[in-house]
Parts: structure tokens; C-alpha cells; sequence
């Protein structure tokens, strides 16, 4: 499951020193976890009998409305990701009950949260991909973040286009050889370089439009899981051929509103021109 940890954790875990000197038990904790895994995994294999995600590449696929191939891969892709949260769950359950876990006490309290996998409800509500890609598999977000960022972008500098670039490549070449993989983590990073300029903007472009917080959370969170959406079906296509036809049954949309998005904030320096609207 790509679980990452500190060797000096590990170190203090084994030798049990620090906070791993009295471990309380971690019996109903990992239980917890792994309930949670069963659940989510219950959910993916109930859902996925109405909405069955390879569908999206099939030669019926593209004969359907086009409003029902949007709703029909949104709602397939979030099923699918239950299939993710089940082993994620159960994986952050294991390493509990082992007691690697342990994160000592919190304002009198055990905490259990020193390696976790997976935060669905944060995920859920997420309202940016970045917000979103911090909580999926978080133990590898922190090891790009610390082990390959951190070591391509100069200290107390951040980092460039083409930095951020190089970490989700790397995190592709992680997840291994299929081609739309590839595809995915590219259009993947410029769907973070856009919602990084959206939110830098947000007060000059929406807040005027849309003054409601709630309202503009559920706007940002569904704008949000769409899009991500649309990437995890690319993901698991696996194929050029498979991967094609479903974005080619959905006219390319998401890609097309991505990168359009993208030179138009860039190219009328919308951050800048908010920057300067909040100055005054």
C-alpha cells in the first residue's frame, strides 16, 4: 500500500523509547479502523453492481446521453474510490494494533495518528484538489512532499512550475508503467495549478458572485470531485485505447476546461490583478 514512515519512528518504536515507552493497547482503535475498511469496501461492492466504472470505455458508453455519461462516470469513479478507502483503512488499522501508530498523548489523550493512510471524510469535503491529494494516501503525499520536492526546490523558496511538475511524474513513475497513467498525473497537475490561481483569486472572482460561505464550499467541493472525478477514470483505463475513448465520448471536457482555464488565468495575470484589487 506505499506506507511511508520515518526510520527514526521506527527506531524509537522498537527500542520503545519516547512516546513509544508505554504503549496503551491499541485493541479497539485498530478495530475501528478495520470496521471502517469493511464499511467502505461493503459500499464499493454494492454500488458498483449500478455503476460499474469499465463501463466508461465501452462502446455503449458513448451512445448514451451525454448528461447521463457525465453522471454515470462521477458517480461510477466515487464508488470506486471506497475500493480505495477499504485497504487504505485497514492498512492504517494494522499498523495500530503493531503500535507503530502511536503519536503519544494530546491534551491528555492517546493518539493514534503518527501513520495514516487515508482521510475520507477530509477528502469527502475537500474543497481543491490539493486539499484532496493532501488526504489520499498521506503517508506518500508527505514522502514526495519531504523526499522530493523538498530536494529539487531551494530552501524557503517554493517551488516552480516545472518543479511541481517533476513530483508528479515521479509520483507516476511510483504507480508504475500503464501509459494513462502518465496522461492522468500530467492533467493532474495542471488541475492543481488552476484551483492553486482560483483560490489565490478567490475574494476578486467569486466572493462578490457567490457572498454565501456554505454555498461556495459545495460549489468548490463538487467542482472539485468532478474533476478528480474525471482523472481517477482516466487512471484506472489504463490504456491509451480505453483511456481515449471515454474522454472522447465526453467531447475531452474536463481536459479542454483545464487547460483553458489555465492560460487564461495565466495569460490576463488574474492572480496579480487580484493581489492588486485586495491592496485597495
Amino acid at each position: 500500500m506505499g506506507v511511508f514512515f520515518e526510520f527514526s519512528d521506527y527506531k524509537r518504536f522498537i527500542e520503545r523509547t519516547d512516546e513509544y515507552k508505554d504503549v496503551p493497547s491499541p485493541i479497539s482503535m485498530s478495530l475501528c479502523w478495520l470496521a471502517q475498511g469493511f464499511t467502505w469496501i461493503g459500499i464499493f461492492i454494492v454500488g458498483s453492481n449500478y455503476f460499474y466504472l469499465p463501463d466508461c470505455w465501452s462502446d455503449a458508453y458513448a451512445t448514451w446521453p451525454l448528461w447521463y455519461r457525465l453522471f454515470f462516470f462521477h458517480a461510477a469513479m466515487s464508488l470506486k474510490r471506497f475500493f480505495y478507502y477499504g485497504p487504505f483503512s485497514i492498512t492504517t488499522g494494522a499498523i495500530i494494533a503493531s503500535g507503530l501508530g502511536y503519536n503519544g498523548k494530546k491534551k491528555n489523550k492517546d493518539t493514534w495518528d503518527k501513520i495514516v493512510q487515508i482521510y475520507v471524510f477530509d477528502i469527502e469535503k475537500g474543497k481543491s484538489p490539493n486539499e484532496c491529494l493532501r488526504f489520499w494516501n498521506h503517508q506518500v503525499h508527505l514522502w514526495l512532499k519531504y523526499y522530493i520536492g523538498g530536494r529539487i526546490t531551494d530552501k524557503d523558496a517554493r517551488p516552480t512550475f516545472g518543479q511541481n511538475m517533476v513530483v508528479f511524474l515521479v509520483s507516476a513513475f511510483w504507480h508504475g508503467f500503464y501509459p494513462f497513467y502518465y496522461v492522468t498525473f500530467v492533467l493532474l497537475f495542471v488541475e492543481t495549478e488552476v484551483f492553486k490561481d482560483l483560490f489565490k483569486a478567490r475574494k476578486y472572482l467569486f466572493y462578490k458572485m457567490v457572498p454565501n460561505p456554505l454555498v461556495r464550499h459545495i460549489i468548490a467541493n463538487q467542482a472539485t470531485l468532478i474533476c478528480l472525478d474525471y482523472l481517477g477514470t482516466t487512471f484506472n483505463a489504463l490504456t491509451f485505447e480505453n483511456g481515449l475513448k471515454f474522454m472522447a465520448a465526453n467531447y475531452y471536457c474536463v481536459p479542454i476546461a483545464m487547460v483553458g482555464s489555465l492560460v487564461m488565468l495565466r495569460g490576463l495575470n488574474i492572480v496579480k490583478k487580484a493581489q492588486k484589487w485586495e491592496e485597495f
